[in-house]
Parts: C-alpha cells; sequence; structure tokens
C-alpha cells in the first residue's frame, strides 16, 4: 500500500523578512530560495513576496548593474511549488509539469543597489480546485513589481501528479533520477562563453554541433544552479537558458547595441532525457518594430529536439537600445 506523505504547513505570512522552507520551492540548498512570504487575498488571488540578491551565482548581475532576467523566470518558477503544496496541499511526493511558461520583462529590469530588491507578486488562478479536491491542472497569471514600478508579468499553466501517473507518463524512460543523473551524457565542449553573453564555460549550455545551423544541447549535472538536486530529466529553466543562450549566440554579431531580454514564450511538450543528445534549432530573427524610446525588438523562435521529436519552443525578444538610461557605458557593451 502507498502511503501518501503528509503535506507540510506553511502559514501565511507577509513580513517578508526570511526565506520560505526550501522544500516548498523544491530546491535543495538554502541559498537557491528566493521567496520570502505568501498570502492568500481571495477565492483566486494571491500576494507572494521575494527577494533578489545583488549578484546571484548564475542569474548573475549584467553590466550597468541591471538584474538578470531569467532571475524573475525562476522567481515566478518558485510560485509554482509554494502555490501547490502551501495553498493547495499537493503532496510533496508529487511531479508538477510544466504545459507553458510565459514572461514578458521591462527593459532594462531593475538595478542593482547595496541591498538586495525587495519583490512582490500578485497572482490569479483559474479554474483552482473546489475546497478539498485535488490540484490537477492550473493556470496563473503573475504580475511582478519592485522599486514601485511593474517589472515583468508571468503566465503559466502546469499540472501535478502523483508518482504512479508520473511513472505512466515517463513510461520506458522511468528511473530514480540519481540513476538517470548517473547515465547523463558527458557534457561536450561548450560554444566560446562571450559568443553567449556567458563568462565561464562551467555557465554554458550549448555545444558546437558540427552545423552551423544548429548547436547541441549542454547538459552539465554538476551545476548547483541547474541541478540544484537530483532528476530523471532536463530542467525547464535549462531549457530556457538554452533558448536565451542562442538568442544571444544569434544576435550579437548583428547588434552594435546593449541586448535586453523582455520575452520569453516557452512551450514543453515532452521531456528531454539526460542519457541522450538534444539538439538545438533556431529560426532566422525578425524585428517586431520599435517600442518606446527607440529600442527595437527582435525575436526568434528556438526549438529542442531529442530523437528527432520535437521536446521544447520558445520565442524569444531581445530589444536593443544604444545606452541605457542613466548608463554611462558605451553601445556595444552587453547586459546578461
Amino acid at each position: 500500500m502507498t502511503v501518501t506523505p503528509a503535506v507540510p504547513d506553511l502559514p501565511e505570512s507577509t513580513a517578508y523578512s526570511s526565506p520560505v522552507p526550501r522544500e516548498f520551492v523544491h530546491k535543495s540548498a538554502h541559498t537557491e530560495v528566493l521567496l520570502t512570504g505568501w498570502k492568500q487575498l481571495g477565492e483566486r488571488e494571491f500576494e507572494v513576496g521575494a527577494q533578489w540578491p545583488r549578484d546571484h551565482g548564475y542569474w548573475r548581475t549584467g553590466r550597468g548593474g541591471v538584474q538578470d532576467p531569467m532571475l524573475l523566470v525562476e522567481t515566478t518558477r518558485q510560485v509554482l511549488p509554494l502555490l501547490s503544496h502551501a495553498a493547495y496541499r499537493v503532496p510533496p511526493d508529487h511531479q508538477l509539469i510544466w504545459d507553458h511558461h510565459h514572461c514578458a520583462f521591462a527593459a532594462p529590469l531593475l538595478r542593482v543597489t547595496d541591498r538586495p530588491a525587495e519583490v512582490v507578486l500578485r497572482l490569479s488562478v483559474s479554474h483552482p480546485p473546489r475546497p478539498g479536491g485535488r490540484l490537477r491542472r492550473l493556470a496563473v497569471k503573475m504580475t511582478v513589481t519592485g522599486e514601485g514600478r511593474t517589472l515583468g508579468t508571468a503566465s503559466t499553466v502546469f499540472s501535478a501528479h502523483s508518482p504512479e501517473v508520473y511513472a505512466r507518463l515517463r513510461g520506458s524512460r522511468t528511473r530514480p533520477p540519481s540513476e538517470a543523473m548517473s547515465a547523463a551524457l558527458p557534457p561536450p565542449a561548450p560554444v566560446v562563453p562571450a559568443l553567449v553573453a556567458r563568462e565561464s564555460e562551467r555557465e554554458v549550455v550549448l555545444a558546437p554541433a558540427g552545423d552551423e545551423s544548429r548547436r547541441q544541447l549542454r547538459v552539465v549535472t554538476s551545476s548547483p544552479w541547474l541541478f540544484d538536486h537530483p532528476v530523471d530529466h532536463a530542467p525547464g529553466m535549462l531549457l530556457m537558458e538554452a533558448a536565451r543562450q542562442c538568442a544571444h549566440l544569434v544576435l550579437q554579431g548583428r547588434q552594435s547595441r546593449l541586448l535586453h531580454l523582455v520575452r520569453m514564450e516557452a512551450a514543453f511538450t515532452r521531456y528531454v532525457d539526460l542519457d541522450e543528445p538534444a539538439w538545438v534549432d533556431w529560426s532566422e530573427p525578425s524585428a517586431d518594430g520599435d517600442s518606446s524610446g527607440g529600442a527595437k525588438e527582435e525575436t526568434l523562435t528556438v526549438g529542442i529536439t531529442q530523437r528527432g521529436v520535437q521536446a521544447f519552443t520558445a520565442v524569444v525578444g531581445f530589444a536593443s537600445a544604444a545606452v541605457l538610461p542613466g548608463d554611462g557605458g558605451t553601445a556595444g557593451s552587453q547586459v546578461r
């Protein structure tokens, strides 16, 4: 007989003075917890607090002292397990599965000051489970604010599944996370870090593929950020980071301006396994016209395939500007 583990209790709190317990955001390292509290405001409305460090180990501050927009993506990702476990009592052994996760960002996002940034997320959910019912699938919209202005928005659809259902979904690929990690392919040599707006090889998630029209997904399971704990497939944050790095790779050679990530529209259709290669392809960039302030947005569609089947797609948008407002930098410097 399978015993469902008890759901831990996390009382509502808007003091936002300390991180929530790490198990509520599916992290092993306390230092990777960004959320600081939550409160239910109505039947379908919630508020969540977060704190961004002055310089994260992976989602690092860019030139000009601007926070990395992917830190906002990770913040909105952490909201999903927090909401599931704290508000809807999803058991801790259940798997959360993304359908899609779309984010839009202010450009520039948020300047780094002499203290961590306090951020607040307002959430609205659609089709929540009835009182006493089990959460199966949830749609969430979020607005992220900080320093008195909107920093971004996010919308996502995800589902929650018991270990038995998850095993059926994974089929023949079912294996314990530790075993899957041990069977992972050794990471191939990376592309040059500067080409994807990274500083070191350990941060790069793309590798040459012997074909200039594609790259290989580089999975570094020893990364303490992308693989904070054992998993049996490539994490969604890794796939979105690959899409962002791919956009830098394609756009960097065509731009003499600062690049700001302003859009990430990701769709997850299949798991990307760790023991077989996966391939990253992209479309030609397209210009979406000028936004206010003369910044031009360019987008490209990135796809990841494995065993000849599409597993992930993302539309990545960048806005370019010669110089950040109030920044004394020069054109040509890169903002990550």
